[in-house]
């Protein structure tokens, strides 16, 4: 018999492909062979393509989402979605999947599509009554957009792409003199630009996962680096950047930061594994908690926070991805 044909989707339309191969190599290598048998399906603006973990093609139809793996055509029973950025990540592979049913472990079209928009999400979440910091939506440049920025958010303040990941073009901008620059390396990257308002504090990020019905929140990291934020170089380049975990910040920060990791993820629809990020101001402000981003798939390479935090969590990546899986193949 058979075992259930599994595949893994990875790379995507953006600079974060090469995360993604990293993140999908760890979920293939995390799956158990004596259950499964994954390969990965490759997915890039002109051919998709699906070989095994060794680089053996296989032949693949993408409108029945089949393959051959000796047996003739078949379509996977499920996917595990490795995609970081589009098309993985902002509903539209989602889509394709739902009309094919084929499950997939991430939230679904509509999670995806909001949440793919830094703007839109943290929006609803201050609507739903989660603490954010100011923000301005840019949808084209213009002459009065630096007083625009400064009366809306004030300096210093972070310029991002609206729809990007992994920190790529965003600028953390102190005088409106370099506003400019910030806005169109942010435009190089998204159509449409979001400028966010500082928040002083420590840096807080803490992973959340759906496992055997129970939403889990992971112990917390801290974040610190010694360049202006955690961009792209300090994320994968920079060996002085410190990942704590769990997080040297008192007990009830850590359990106000993972209830509400929680309370996002279920308020968005969410599914499989997420990391949301805060800021923690400190006692000297308050001690309040503000929300910056949620990253509904997070970098999962060797190197990547979320594996980090389930093993400190006691869970493991094997058990993770397993159990994301037997999940999907269950319903």
């Amino acid at each position: 018999m058979s075992l259930p044909f599994i595949a893994i989707l990875r790379g995507g339309y953006t600079g974060e492909s090469v995360i993604s191969l990293q993140s999908a190599r760890t979920m293939l290598e995390a799956l158990d062979p004596q259950r499964y048998e994954a390969v990965y399906v490759t997915i890039g603006r002109d051919t998709w393509t699906c070989e095994r973990a060794d680089g053996t093609p296989l032949p693949f139809d993408r409108g029945t989402f089949a393959a051959d793996r000796g047996h003739g055509m078949e379509r996977f029973a499920a996917a595990l979605i490795a995609i970081h950025g589009t098309p993985g990540e902002d509903g539209r592979l989602q889509g394709y999947l739902d009309m094919l049913g084929i499950p997939y472990q991430t939230g679904g079209v509509l999670c995806m599509a909001l949440t793919m928009s830094k703007y839109a999400t943290t929006a609803l979440l201050r609507q739903m009554g989660f603490r954010v910091a100011p923000s301005l939506l840019l949808h084209d440049r213009g002459p009065d957009q630096v007083r625009q920025v400064i009366d809306t958010v004030g300096l210093p303040c972070f310029v991002k792409p609206d729809n990007s990941g992994s920190s790529l073009g965003i600028s953390k901008v102190k005088t409106a003199e370099a506003l400019p620059a910030a806005l169109e390396k942010a435009f190089a990257e998204s159509p449409t630009v979001m400028c966010e308002g500082f928040v002083q504090g420590r840096e807080l990020t803490c992973g959340v996962i759906r496992l055997h019905g129970e939403v889990i929140a992971l112990p917390v990291c801290e974040i610190r680096t010694d360049r202006e934020f955690f961009d792209y170089v300090a994320k994968y380049h920079s060996a002085s950047t410190q990942e704590l975990i769990p997080a040297p910040i008192p007990d009830a920060v850590a359990v106000a930061v993972q209830q509400r990791s929680k309370a996002i993820y279920t308020a968005l629809g969410c599914n499989g594994m997420v990391r949301v990020d805060h800021f923690w101001e400190g006692p000297e402000k308050g001690g309040d908690v503000v929300t910056i981003e949620v990253n509904t798939t997070p970098g999962f390479s060797p190197a990547s926070i979320f594996p980090k935090m389930l093993n400190a969590a006691g869970i493991g990546v094997p058990a993770a991805v397993n159990g994301l899986l037997e999940r999907l193949l269950q319903s």
